[in-house]
């Protein structure tokens, strides 16, 4: 029998590979703006639009009763992470260019 600290981290386990595929999914997204950018000649980042989702997050969490200052952070390691692979990725296909 299941004690029901192991039940809910069983359940944490699997709400946490959902996170990650929503992350994956956002990643593809990421990848499309990528090429927009790339087309555009436009800047990785985009500081009122990192505000902007930041603000979201920080509100949503807020909406929850969670702390805003945590949704924040969440935004910022979401975005953190996107900016690393639209560097990576322009970096990568500037090299090829370059070759």
């Amino acid at each position: 029998m299941t004690s029901p600290l192991e039940e809910a981290r069983q359940n944490i386990d699997k709400v946490n590979e959902e996170i990650v595929q929503d992350i994956d999914k956002r990643m593809s997204e990421v990848m499309r703006i990528i090429e927009y950018k790339e087309d555009q000649n436009l800047e990785v980042r985009d500081e009122d639009r990192e505000e902007k989702v930041m603000k979201q997050f920080a509100d949503r969490f807020e909406e929850l009763g969670y702390p805003r200052g945590r949704g924040s952070q969440l935004g910022r390691v979401l975005i953190d992470l996107a900016v690393d692979l639209e560097r990576e990725e322009l970096d990568k296909r500037r090299g090829n260019e370059q070759n």
